[in-house]
């Protein structure tokens, strides 16, 4: 059944404010930005923004969560989908990597967040949580991938998660919206895959080890 159109109206307009609150609490702070701004850069009164969040706090807990939910809910269903531990994580560090330049805002406003726990003791214990569920379905796929001989299995599951989502989202604030324009930028993605320390097939080792003897012969 299709929406009624003031119902799809009202969404349209809150996820505009939405968009609009999470650029402007990531450049200016939590402190430097009020409704009033937040509504005027939306074109719309401060009145109308509170028709959908009942206050500043409520909106800033909106603009930090729900994009965090957003990432969280598309980076799960790739480890969900069909294939090998290895399959799946690759399918995962593909989808993160080529949708990380949408997010940007987003992971400075989420860091703010982590930079300032004792103001926002709640928020952040709420960031932390989601960001557990992330890792901990990524070492549960991982561990699989360690037992199936994917991964090197001198690697602790737990450390490699956090390593991989600490790398993402140093990537993403380091390089801000130009990152798809780095020259190094398939090779971050690469190198975001390696961090899992994928074994290599067994072809792919005999070529290695046959080409390296070669190597010593001729040097003979």
């Amino acid at each position: 059944m299709a929406r009624p159109i003031n119902e799809e109206k009202r969404l349209e307009r809150r996820k505009r404010i939405l968009e609009e609150a999470v650029v402007l609490f990531a450049e200016s702070g939590y402190s430097n930005t009020t409704m009033a701004i937040i509504a005027q850069s939306v074109g719309v009164t401060p009145g109308t923004i509170f028709q959908y969040f009942p206050s500043k706090e409520a909106l800033f807990y909106a603009a930090v969560l729900e994009p965090l939910a957003d990432i969280q809910v598309k980076s799960l269903a790739c480890l969900k989908k069909e294939g090998t531990p290895g399959v799946l994580i690759k399918s995962m560090v593909a989808e993160q990597f080529n949708h990380i330049y949408s997010y940007i805002n987003e992971l400075r406003l989420v860091q703010s967040v982590l930079g300032q726990r004792i103001r926002f003791p709640e928020l952040t214990q709420k960031v932390l949580e989601s960001v557990k569920v992330m890792t901990d379905a990524i070492e549960c796929i991982y561990a699989k991938g360690q037992l199936m001989g994917e991964f090197n299995k001198c690697f602790s599951p737990a450390m490699i998660s956090r390593a991989y989502i600490s790398f993402l989202n140093g990537v993403g604030l380091t390089l801000g919206e130009s990152i798809i324009q780095h020259p190094e930028w398939e090779n971050l993605k690469e190198h975001a895959f390696y961090l899992f320390a994928p074994i290599q097939p067994e072809e792919n080792r005999r070529s290695l080890n046959e080409s390296n003897i070669i190597t010593t012969r001729s040097d003979i």
